[in-house]
C-alpha cells in the first residue's frame, strides 16, 4: 500500500447498503491499485474498512471478519 493511499471506513446503516457501499469503496481504490490486492474487514456490525495489501496478489480481494 502506499504511503498516500489510507484505508477507506465503510460506516453502513441497515444491511441493503452493505454491498453497495463496499462496491464503491473498493471501486475508488482499485483504480489506484498497481501491485496489491484488496483486503476487506468486517471491524463489527456497522463498520468495515477497505484497504489496499500487499500481501494479497494484484487483482484479488480477501474478506476479514474480526466478530
Amino acid at each position: 500500500m502506499s504511503a498516500e493511499t489510507s484505508p477507506i471506513v465503510v460506516k453502513v446503516e441497515d444491511a441493503a447498503s452493505v454491498n453497495r457501499e463496499l462496491e464503491h469503496a473498493s471501486a475508488v481504490l482499485r483504480e489506484k491499485a498497481t501491485s496489491s490486492g484488496l483486503l476487506v474487514t468486517r471491524v463489527d456490525f456497522t463498520t468495515y474498512t477497505v484497504a489496499l495489501s500487499p500481501d494479497i496478489p494484484f487483482g484479488f480481494t480477501r474478506e476479514l471478519d474480526l466478530l
